[in-house]
């Protein structure tokens, strides 16, 4: 069984090895020949060739300004976690102004009960609770 296995495990390592190093050096080659642009680069770098292909302008830190255009790759995820980001802070803030309220209802129903407290020893030091005494 080991045997067989490890057969058919050498045979696709010599079947998919060559597949996967042409489609390594082809991609490089694509990423290394940019196309010459269309248009001019946008706000972001990045610009479209005559194939209506989106290539950008390598930078250090590259600008995530032209959102639905041509922009280098990442921004959408660096956008979709800034969403998150702030979604968790307006939870957090929405969490901490409903303490707060909580806090406040615990307040005025202990302020109440004090109250209705001191009312009722109020009415027995009178002498008695009603019309009759």
């Amino acid at each position: 069984m080991r045997i067989t296995l490890s057969i058919i495990a050498v045979f696709s390592l010599l079947v998919w090895a060559p597949g996967l190093s042409f489609a390594k050096e082809k991609a490089a080659k694509a990423e290394a020949e940019p196309s010459p642009a269309a248009e001019p680069p946008n706000a972001c770098g990045c610009y479209h060739d005559a194939q209506n292909q989106c290539h950008c302008n390598k930078m250090k830190k590259p600008k995530c300004d032209c959102e639905g255009e041509c922009e280098p790759a990442g921004c959408e995820e660096q956008r979709r976690k800034q969403q998150e980001k702030d979604a968790a802070a307006a939870l957090k803030r929405i969490q901490q102004n409903d303490k707060k309220g909580q806090a406040a209802a615990k307040a005025a129903q202990a302020k109440k009960e004090k109250e209705k407290a001191a009312e009722d020893a109020k009415k027995k030091a009178e002498g008695g609770e009603g019309r009759w005494k």
